[in-house]
């Protein structure tokens, strides 16, 4: 009985150093940072080497929270609402500028709307997180092929 007690926590020791030897840690920071792809995340660009050379799209986002699992729902859902607004986005666009006894008031109105947007894929993603003062941070880029990506604003303007 005592062998049998002592392989199974010999066969579990091992499963717990290995399930913890494949686990990443997130960089624990003291100010605030970006990935630079992020923050100069460019809406197209080319990849390769001459004859191999892609064109593709790229859309970015970002998340803050302090559970990890909401800062990444946002970071995903803010880099695909940027896709959806350029395949199928409206902008409606109001400057109202009035002068009353020589004094002027300004007011501008901006409303953007986004409609149910087909985006069936993404090629790929770069990310980069860190925690900060309890909170997580993500960043995203993800990519499309620009073909991909132009046929998806030709069947959003339905043609």
């Amino acid at each position: 009985m005592q062998g049998t007690f002592t392989k199974a926590l010999l066969v579990a020791s091992v499963i717990g150093l290995t399930a913890c030897g494949s686990m990443k840690p997130i960089e624990e920071r003291k100010t605030f940072a970006q990935p630079s792809w992020y923050s100069d995340c460019a809406q197209a660009g080319t990849e390769g080497w001459f004859w191999w050379e892609k064109e593709y799209a790229y859309a970015c986002g970002a998340g803050e929270s302090v559970y990890l699992q909401a800062a990444e729902e946002q970071m995903y859902a803010i880099a695909m609402n940027n896709f959806a607004k350029r395949i199928n986005g409206k902008v409606n666009s109001e400057t109202e500028i009035a002068i009353v006894n020589d004094k002027k008031t300004t007011k501008t109105i901006i409303s953007y709307k986004v409609s149910d947007t087909a985006i069936r894929r993404h090629l790929q993603r770069e990310m980069g997180q860190f925690t900060m003062g309890g909170k997580h941070y993500t960043f995203v880029r993800l990519k499309i092929q620009k073909n991909d990506f132009d046929q998806l604003i030709a069947e959003a303007k339905g043609n």
